[in-house]
C-alpha cells in the first residue's frame, strides 16, 4: 500500500485504530449470542482459528513457519496462552460486567512489565512500576463492588485473563519479528478442543448463529491481524493508547444496547485503570520522541 511507504505513521494510525473499532462490539456480540459461555468459546476459536490457518497456509504469501514449529518451543507457549485467553474472555464475560471483564482486562500491558521484569531481567521503570500499582488499585475497587455476589468469580476470571495475555505478550517479546498468526490460529482450535467437553450446547436461532460468525469469522481475525500491523509502524505507546480506546467504547456500546449499567465502583475503578494506562502511554511516547 502506498500509504505505508509514503506516510508510515499515519498508515500506523489507521490501521490501529480500524482494528480497535473491529473489537469495539466483541463483547456485545457475545452479550447477544447468550447461552453457554463455554459453548460460545468453542465456535469462537473453531471459526477463528480455522480462519487463521486458512489465511496462513492457503493464501497468504508471507513467510511462515510448519505448523509443527508453530507448535515447537515457545511457539506452543503462544499457542497455549492464547487459546486459554480467548477462552477466559469468553467465560469473564458469562459471569460478570462486560465493563469489569474489560477494565480488568486492560491491565495486561501493565503486568506483562512485570513478568518481563521476573522473565526477561528487564528493568521496570518508576513510572510503569506506578502505573501498576495504580491500576491495581482501580482493579480491587472494581472487585469490591462484587463481594458476596456471582461477579466475583467473573471478575476472577478477568483478571486470570489479563495475566494471560500478559504471558502471551512477553513470550511473543522473547521470540522476536516472526510470523505468529498460524501458532494463533492453532492455539484457538485447540482451546477450542479442550474445552469442548466442558461446554453445555444448545440449539441457536439463526441471529444467534450469524453473531456467531460475524464474531468468530470476521471480527477476532480481522481485529488482529490489523493490530499486528500496528506496532511496526507507531510506537508501542501510541498503540497503547488506541487499544484504551477498546476499554472505553465496548462497556458504552453495551451499556447503549442493552442497558447493562456498570455500576459506580466499576467506573470508577475503571477511570483509574484507564487513567493510569493512559499516563503511561503518554510518558512512553513522550520517552520514545526524545
Amino acid at each position: 500500500m502506498q500509504l505505508a511507504t509514503t506516510h508510515p505513521h499515519a498508515f500506523g494510525m489507521l490501521v490501529t485504530a480500524l482494528g480497535v473499532l473491529v473489537f469495539v462490539p466483541d463483547a456485545l456480540l457475545l452479550r447477544l449470542i447468550g447461552g453457554d459461555m463455554l459453548a460460545v468459546s468453542v465456535w469462537r476459536g473453531l471459526t477463528a482459528g480455522s480462519v487463521f490457518l486458512i489465511w496462513s497456509y492457503g493464501i497468504s504469501n508471507a513467510a511462515r513457519p510448519t505448523l509443527r514449529d508453530s507448535l515447537s518451543g515457545l511457539c506452543l507457549l503462544v499457542a497455549v496462552l492464547e487459546g486459554a485467553s480467548m477462552i477466559l474472555f469468553c467465560a469473564s464475560i458469562g459471569h460478570t460486567s462486560v465493563s469489569n471483564a474489560l477494565f480488568i482486562f486492560a491491565t495486561a500491558p501493565l503486568i506483562a512489565a512485570a513478568l518481563s521484569w521476573v522473565f526477561l531481567r528487564e528493568t521496570v521503570p518508576m513510572q510503569t512500576l506506578m502505573a501498576i500499582i495504580v491500576s491495581m488499585v482501580g482493579v480491587t475497587v472494581i472487585v469490591s463492588g462484587s463481594f458476596g455476589g456471582a461477579p466475583l468469580l467473573g471478575d476472577g476470571l478477568a483478571f486470570l485473563n489479563a495475566c494471560t495475555v500478559a504471558g502471551f505478550y512477553v513470550a511473543l517479546r522473547k521470540i522476536g519479528r516472526k510470523n505468529m498468526l498460524p501458532s494463533i490460529g492453532a492455539g484457538y482450535v485447540i482451546g477450542a478442543i479442550c474445552v469442548m467437553p466442558f461446554a453445555e450446547f444448545q440449539s441457536y436461532s439463526t441471529a444467534q448463529i450469524g453473531y456467531l460468525f460475524l464474531n468468530g469469522a470476521i471480527i477476532l481475525p480481522v481485529a488482529i491481524g490489523l493490530l499486528s500491523i500496528g506496532p511496526r509502524y507507531l510506537p508501542a505507546a501510541e498503540v497503547s493508547m488506541f487499544t484504551v480506546l477498546e476499554v472505553i467504547l465496548a462497556p458504552l456500546l453495551v451499556w447503549f444496547v442493552l442497558g447493562e449499567n456498570p455500576g459506580g465502583k466499576s467506573l470508577i475503578g475503571g477511570a483509574i485503570i484507564v487513567s493510569a494506562i493512559f499516563a503511561h502511554a503518554l510518558w512512553r511516547l513522550r520517552k520514545e520522541q526524545i
